[in-house]
């Protein structure tokens, strides 16, 4: 296979989550292991993994190899950890496989253990996080970012200044590959100061995709803010962030049944309050797909609320968003966003 084949191969992979790595493993070894498997996870993993086996179409063959390779890799690494320590294991992984190869298996699974540099993030109080982050150069709490669950970097931006927030985000939105000397130093700095070992690998996953990973587990306030002041900066990065997100005013582009379904799933309490100070256009979305009677008694609900603290309309706005995305997930409804030659009139 040519270098450049196997490099687009790799790119693929990297781009998966755990999640979709773990469907492809399970179809590759067939119904009956594939079962096996599954036993030993919990209910929720098992629903995640079959609802991920069920959207997966065809998977190349040099993508399966890959995952499978590295399902392998990271097995026989975590055996010789057990059978006689982590420094034996890396010598016979690095005399086996190369030490480029060992070395990069060894940062995975201290990522996945949480006992890299960056695992101190995932666990440690939110507050100490934050402190340390806002002493820190807006680049290199980017580069920490980077390295953390979307979830978990939403937390933080949410504890952040909205200059910060929209400082680090625009870094992290900007950001491509990072030298191993700017990393070495990074982590340097967060072994002094929070603890940790040896951690990131020799790049930075960076780029307009995780942000909108990100942001789309942040509260609506934080996403809103990022979002105004990238586009201050830099409005074409702020409308590719915005092309992978799923936004509250997305909704107006949603077909007829699938705003009926949306209705009739939320809590109506949450509908009167979300459509607050929202635009026309998007209130219209959703008074049309209701009964003459609901869109009666849904315009004297928003007009008996009064004024309302907007912290309170972005909170509501924000459970219509997560029953969104738990119906996209359920596979009730669709909202990924379709380019003008993928629609027939």
């Amino acid at each position: 296979m040519a270098k450049q084949e196997k490099d687009k191969i790799a790119d693929e992979v990297s781009m998966l989550s755990g999640i979709e790595k773990t469907a492809v493993l399970l179809i590759s070894v067939g119904v009956d292991t594939a079962s096996k498997m599954l036993k030993v996870l919990r209910d929720e993993e098992v629903e995640k993994i079959s609802l991920e086996i069920a959207r997966m179409k065809n998977v190349k063959p040099p993508v399966v190899d890959a995952v499978i390779r590295e399902f392998y890799d990271l097995m026989t690494a975590k055996q010789f950890i057990i059978e006689g320590g982590i420094d034996l294991a890396k010598g016979i992984l690095s005399q086996a496989r190369g030490s480029g190869e060992a070395h990069e298996m060894f940062r995975k699974l201290e990522a996945e253990t949480g006992t890299s540099a960056f695992g101190v993030f995932q666990s440690n109080e939110i507050n100490q996080i934050v402190s340390f982050i806002q002493n820190e150069h807006p680049q290199v709490a980017a580069l920490i970012i980077s390295q953390l669950k979307n979830e978990r970097s939403a937390e933080i931006l949410s504890y952040l200044s909205e200059e910060l927030q929209g400082e680090i985000t625009y870094r992290l939105a900007s950001m491509d590959k990072i030298s191993s000397e700017v990393i070495d130093e990074v982590e340097e700095v967060i072994k002094e100061q929070m603890g940790g070992v040896d951690a990131m690998g020799d790049r930075v996953k960076g780029g307009s995709s995780i942000v909108a990973n990100i942001l789309n587990e942040a509260n609506i306030s934080v996403e809103r803010n990022v979002l105004k002041q990238i586009e201050e900066r830099d409005p074409q990065l702020a409308e590719d962030i915005k092309k992978q997100m799923f936004l509250f005013e997305d909704i107006t582009h949603f077909d007829d049944r699938t705003v009926q379904i949306i209705i009739n799933e939320m809590d109506k309490s949450d509908l009167v309050l979300g459509l607050k100070g929202v635009s026309q256009e998007l209130t219209d979305k959703f008074l049309k797909n209701m009964s003459t009677r609901a869109v009666d008694m849904l315009k004297e609900d928003m007009e008996a609320l009064g004024p309302v603290h907007v912290k309170d309309v972005e909170g509501a706005q924000q459970r219509i968003i997560k029953k969104i995305k738990q119906l996209e997930e359920e596979g009730q409804i669709s909202t990924r966003k379709m380019s003008d030659d993928e629609i027939v009139e």
